[in-house]
């Protein structure tokens, strides 16, 4: 029997209706690439259709050529083309563009026990509502300090005046009616504050009104089906190169931004019975040229989503790069390796012995061998986490990954840990958590051993519909820039007036993922370990000691005999010696406080904590000690605001807020002569300069690489600048000094920088 759906059914009475002939495939094919050209095309021109915005004139020329695409070529072919009219708003993401959008008509406040919410944005489309807001003033005291303890998780809601509630969905709001202009946005709690820390139940009043004409609206182009390649196979540095002919590697839906592109797809390679695949790095773009093209992810894109509404399986991804200068087609690379399962059946166990009453943080080393499917084991120890469970540590051989275990005779509520094993320094962990923690002796069983297997690189190529004409080959860089992408390639080592000088680095000590503080000549001679397993150092004013945190307080070493004296009471890190060297700054973390910043002096007396806040960083002091700058994200929302603080009266003072910062580390660093803040952008890649008082701000290093690390500025004014060069995790280090552009390339160094003492 023959089973019809309501579209199979309208596809036929279209075709019967207007008797359309059958149709070449040459035909239906050239119809569908020029339908996609004429929606590319349409976006660039500025002229209005019925007196319409250019954003709804696009709307109806498409809905023109679908209705013209319908009859000709029916209804199921134009749906996969045009399944939704599809817009990228830049901060929102993809949008619904099927009806009229509304935005917020001014940011709301509302204050509560110093604690404020502020709603900055709201985009209202037709399949969601996005609101934006911010929350500044929480103190540190609000927040768990242990793991196992949980804070509140809000269920927020649109509340409409008829009673109606909007709840979340896709990292907004269900849509609000179009008839709708007002509602109110509901916040049970804080996200994760603990009760009675916090005010809860609040309630902030939006209205909502029509879009502004000039909203950036960029036509989302659905390109289906997914781009088909050869089958081939090759070797490429050892690793075998698949190119399947149903691609892994899938581009799905393509922006044209101002300056060159978003691509969101989905990567799913093939695997075989029992197998499965880990990716092992950042997957890389290049141009047909080889050149390596640098890209960021785009924040406001949430690929997964469009993965799960489009019933589409693998793992999404998604990167925004600039096209000038690009060589078609750009290939897209996925490394990994396949995984398979040694033995579902086989097992291996072992005992300890946990007491009547195992502590957090409690340890038994074990360092027992097991053999599991022909593989042998070392569990190396088991610890009691701050989850009320047991982490298990393993040391495996190159071609393990990882391994399940179990206790017998329990039922844990949840569990973690993570391979990795012969991909990275040959360990991994597995841990179970329990709503009461076993006790007494007890045993484990070790199963589900995972082998890892070749070495493969998974890749697909995509070029655009149309080469665009107006991007330039070589675009002028923005006065004030003192680094593009095409000029690093060109940097002139450190001259030797510089080269005397000293740069202190965090870097890998050998291929065991062991890591410490190593000291350089700024032309990358003169290497000495200062000390392994430790980061977060600087430099005394005169450049002759190093502080680094520790486990039993600060460190100070000094440089030219190594010998070191330990400030004890004292934890933390982000640590900033005041230039008059009587004062070290830093953020610390304890039973109470979390990431809040305090100062002690260099002898290690009179620590004080400087503000409540949380998740603070340090920008620097001022010239004359007398100042100590810092910064404190917004909870829920970009941005940072900068303060000022006087340690003499106790005060502190509201500056500025950044708004185009990273969102997770601003790594922003004070100039010696006070009048520069340095910071990193929302991309990661670009540079960014600002006057303490918010002025002038401007872009120094516009995407030179991959991303931008950590900065360091030195005494004569010279910016020390770790750079991520490309997928691979290669490293670079250069030296700018933005008030006369001065780029230099600082050879033989990797990792990122910690301190820089210029001559």
């Amino acid at each position: 029997m023959t089973s019809w759906t309501s579209s199979d059914i309208f596809e036929e009475n279209i075709k019967n209706s207007f008797n359309v002939p059958a149709i070449r495939p040459e035909f239906e094919a050239h119809l569908n690439e020029e339908l996609m050209q004429r929606a590319i095309s349409t976006k660039r021109k500025t002229w209005r259709i019925l007196g319409l915005r250019p954003a709804w004139a696009i709307s109806l020329a498409i809905l023109l050529m679908l209705l013209l695409g319908t009859l000709v070529i029916g209804p199921q072919r134009v749906y996969a083309e045009f399944a939704r009219m599809l817009g990228y708003i830049p901060g929102v993401g993809i949008v619904d563009e099927s009806a009229p959008i509304r935005v917020l008509a001014e940011p709301v406040s509302v204050t509560r026990d110093g604690i404020t919410i502020t709603v900055t944005s709201a985009t209202l489309t037709a399949d969601r509502t996005q609101i934006a807001y911010r929350i500044f003033g929480l103190p540190a005291s609000a927040y768990p300090t242990r793991e196992d303890i949980e804070g509140c998780m809000p269920s927020e809601y649109l509340h409409l005046a008829d009673g109606t509630k909007l709840v979340q969905i896709n990292g907004g709001y269900e849509p609000v009616p179009a008839k709708v202009n007002q509602a109110f946005l509901e916040i049970p709690c804080i996200t994760n504050t603990l009760p009675g820390k916090a005010p809860e139940n609040w309630e902030l009043p939006l209205r909502f009104v029509a879009a502004p004409p000039d909203l950036t609206v960029m036509p989302v182009i659905n390109l289906t089906p997914f781009p088909q390649v050869a089958q081939t196979q090759g070797n490429v540095g050892g690793a075998t190169l698949v190119t399947p002919g149903n691609s892994a590697v899938n581009v799905d839906q393509e922006i044209e931004t101002s300056d060159g592109y978003i691509l969101i797809g989905h990567f799913q390679p093939q695997t075989g019975s029992g197998e499965s695949f880990q990716q092992t790095d950042m997957f890389k773009i290049t141009d047909a040229s080889g050149k390596n093209v640098s890209y960021t992810y785009p924040q406001d894109v949430n690929e997964n989503v469009n993965l799960d509404s489009a019933g589409m399986p693998g793992t999404g991804w998604a990167a925004q790069f600039e096209a000038a200068g690009l060589v078609y087609p750009l290939t897209i690379s996925f490394p990994g390796v396949l995984l398979e399962n040694a033995d579902p059946a086989a097992t291996a166990d072992i005992t300890f012995d946990a007491g009547n009453d195992p502590q957090p943080g409690q340890t038994w080393n074990l360092n027992q061998d097991i053999q599991l499917a022909g593989h042998t084991l070392r569990v190396v120890s088991v610890t009691v986490d701050s989850r009320n469970g047991y982490s298990f540590n393993f040391k495996v051989g190159p071609e393990v990954y990882s391994a399940d275990v179990q206790i017998a005779g329990t039922t844990p509520n949840g569990g973690g840990g993570g391979g990795g094993g012969g991909l990275t320094n040959g360990t991994f962990e597995s841990s179970l958590s329990y709503a009461k923690l076993p006790t007494g002796v007890l045993t484990v069983t070790v199963s589900n051993l995972i082998l890892i297997g070749d070495s493969k690189t998974w890749q697909s190529q995509w070029s655009p519909a149309t080469i665009r004409t107006d991007l330039p080959a070589h675009p002028t860089p923005q006065a004030g820039v003192c680094l593009t992408e095409n000029s690093f390639a060109h940097l002139q080592a450190v001259p030797a007036d510089l080269a005397n000088g000293k740069i202190l680095m965090y870097e890998a000590l050998d291929n065991n993922n062991h890591w410490g503080l190593v000291l350089y000549a700024l032309d990358g001679s003169d290497r000495q370990v200062l000390a392994a397993n430790a980061s977060g150092g600087t430099f005394s004013p005169d450049g002759n000691q190093m502080a680094y945190p520790a486990e039993d307080g600060f460190h100070v070493m000094d440089l030219a005999t190594k010998a070191e004296k330990v400030l004890t009471g004292v934890n933390g890190f982000d640590l900033h010696w005041s230039p008059d060297g009587k004062q070290i700054a830093y953020v610390g973390t304890s039973e109470n406080v979390i990431d809040s910043v305090f100062i002690v002096n260099s002898d290690g007396t009179q620590m004080s904590q400087v503000s409540e806040p949380s998740y603070e960083s340090i920008i620097g002091w001022s010239s004359d000690s007398k100042e100590l700058f810092f910064v404190v994200p917004y909870t829920g929302g970009a941005g940072w605001k900068v303060y000022s603080y006087t340690p003499a009266s106790a005060s502190t003072q509201d500056l500025f807020t950044i708004d185009n910062g990273s969102y997770k580390a601003l790594n922003a660093a004070l100039s010696p002569d006070g009048q520069w803040i340095a910071y990193r952008s929302q991309q990661l890649n670009n540079l960014y300069l600002v006057h303490p008082d918010g002025s002038k701000m401007h872009l120094v290093l516009d995407s030179p690489a991959q991303g931008i690390g950590d900065l360091e500025w030195s005494q004569s004014g010279w910016l020390a600048v770790s750079l991520s060069t490309d997928s691979d995790n290669n490293t670079a280090t250069i030296l700018v000094r933005p008030e006369d552009c001065q780029v230099y390339l600082l050879p033989n160094l990797h990792g990122e920088v910690q301190g820089i003492f210029t001559p």
